[in-house]
This record gives C-alpha cells, sequence and structure tokens, in this order.
C-alpha cells in the first residue's frame, strides 16, 4: 500500500489555539458543496470577493480540520468555541479562503506554513488582519 502525499494541498495555520492541519478532500469538499449550496469554485469567489455567507466561512474550517485527521465531534466542538458572539466571522475569512485555494489550487510549494512542514513561526511577520487564535 502506498502513502498519500498530501502536502500539496494540506494547510498548516493557527486556530485554537495552536498550529493545525486543514485539508479538503474530495469527500470534505462535496459536503462543503452541498452546505453551502454551491460549487467549489463558486465557493472560492465568494471568499475572495467579500461576497460569503455563514457556511462558506465555518464549513471549510470544520470539513479541512476532519479532512487532516479531527474527529467530527472534536473539529465540531472545536469551531463552535470561536462562533459569533465571541468573535466576528471576518475574523476567519482568511483561513477558510486558505483551507479552499488549497484544494482547488494547491498550497505553494515550499511554504512550511501551508504544507505543515514546521512548526516554526514563518521568517516574516504575520499578516495583521489574521488571528492569532
Amino acid at each position: 500500500m502506498s502513502v498519500s502525499d498530501t502536502s500539496r494541498t494540506m494547510v498548516r495555520a493557527a486556530f485554537g489555539g495552536r498550529e493545525r492541519n486543514f485539508q479538503l478532500r474530495l469527500g470534505e469538499m462535496s459536503e462543503l458543496e452541498r452546505l453551502c449550496n454551491a460549487g467549489i469554485g463558486e465557493i472560492m469567489a465568494r471568499l475572495a470577493t467579500h461576497r460569503f455567507g455563514v457556511n462558506d466561512i465555518w464549513e471549510p474550517i470544520r470539513l479541512g480540520l476532519e479532512g487532516a485527521g479531527s474527529s467530527p465531534v472534536e473539529a465540531q466542538a472545536l469551531v463552535m468555541r470561536y462562533h459569533p458572539p465571541n468573535y466576528p466571522i471576518a475574523d476567519f475569512l482568511h483561513l477558510a479562503s486558505q483551507i479552499v485555494t488549497g484544494a482547488v489550487s494547491g498550497v505553494p510549494e515550499g511554504n512550511a506554513d501551508a504544507e505543515g512542514g514546521s512548526d516554526h513561526a514563518p521568517a516574516t511577520s504575520p499578516s495583521s488582519s489574521a488571528p492569532e487564535l
């Protein structure tokens, strides 16, 4: 049996107080499309143009956690902890976009943060728009 190389679609990002892996595999993408009532390309476009719905933000994160190995219960509990009114959903727009874009277009080659190849902080400063949750 061969082991799959997930580095082209695995996103590694801060969420829930630590670095986590996120990945939308085919099953998670199909479920995302069903829950968002749109194709994966449309979801990606809605995130990029700020024409998103609530599910466009939360479902890629939850399903991305599941696709990367979290149990459905663990992923749901973690995502629910960060729902409004505790945090505005826009705080998670960038993460949702990274997860969907990673599934569609892949992650940049050599980007250890995105590929999950390193637990160290990036050499550059983090974006001021991305929360450190």
